[in-house]
């Protein structure tokens, strides 16, 4: 069975037992599927204190303010085409998911452009797997998501004790170019099975990971939200097919 553990993203509770409701959701659904899981099966690896907010790091400014051009700049091109497509319904403007991503996902640059804060974040996940007791089946949500890519392709041997790497929420397209400092997107992280959940109407742009990364297992699409995609991006364990689908994709792998 081993150890299932959530990874969470930025600006999330900052109780260190973030995990527990989620599991509490996600045990309940896994359960109804027939698979055999406890509240002792689960954990979460925090580390919110680690990464300071980039206006706190005057480094982080000059990479905080390419991102905001590159994104204005696909906004005007093929991401205004592609969102009109997918978000149809959506009530949200598109310069103002822009605004959103920079101010709200602009924490993931202390983690990718800071060795410190790089090297403590991926420790934190390395002494969860060491500790897990066995196989891991780890669930990385938004920058929990690209916290796992980069930390399990930067060590191999505990990458290999990971039975099953979820990635819920992803923004790595947003982020591909920063991440490309710390990840080869030619390699496949040495995990036993690798699946990405993508959420459509989700601000994070989950379901384009799939055209940066090689090697994923599984690519899980489903709406998460028809209307708010900033809403649709915090949606994941509360939206009731989401935790279908994530507890089926779990529930294969156990």
């Amino acid at each position: 069975m081993g150890r299932i553990l959530f990874v969470h993203g930025m600006g999330h509770d900052p109780r260190r037992d973030y995990w527990r409701d989620w599991a509490a959701t996600l045990q309940k659904e896994l359960c109804a599927q027939g698979a055999a899981v406890s509240p002792g099966d689960f954990a979460g690896v925090y580390y919110y204190d680690l990464v300071p907010h980039p206006a706190r790091r005057p480094e982080m400014a000059e990479g905080r303010q390419r991102f905001l051009s590159a994104v204005r700049a696909e906004a005007q091109g093929e991401l205004a085409a592609e969102y009109t497509g997918i978000h149809s319904s959506t009530r949200v403007p598109l310069g103002r998911l822009v605004d959103f991503l920079v101010d709200n996902f602009g924490d993931i640059y202390a983690y990718l452009y800071v060795d410190t804060v790089y090297q403590a974040v991926n420790w934190r996940v390395y002494q969860a797997i060491l500790t897990a007791g066995g196989p891991v089946h780890l669930l990385g949500y938004s920058l929990g998501a690209l916290v796992c890519y980069c930390a399990l392709q930067a060590s191999p041997p505990l990458a290999a004790r990971v039975a099953h790497l979820v990635m819920l929420g992803n923004p790595l397209y947003w982020f591909r170019r920063e991440v490309a400092r710390r990840a080869d997107y030619s390699l496949r992280p040495a995990v036993g099975y690798w699946t990405n959940v993508a959420g459509l109407v989700d601000i994070a742009w989950p379901h384009a990971v799939p055209r940066v990364v090689r090697g994923l297992d599984e690519h899980l699409e489903f709406v998460v939200d028809r209307i708010n995609p900033i809403r649709g991006h915090h949606a994941y364990f509360t939206h009731p097919e989401s935790i279908r689908i994530i507890a089926g994709a779990l529930k294969k792998r156990l």
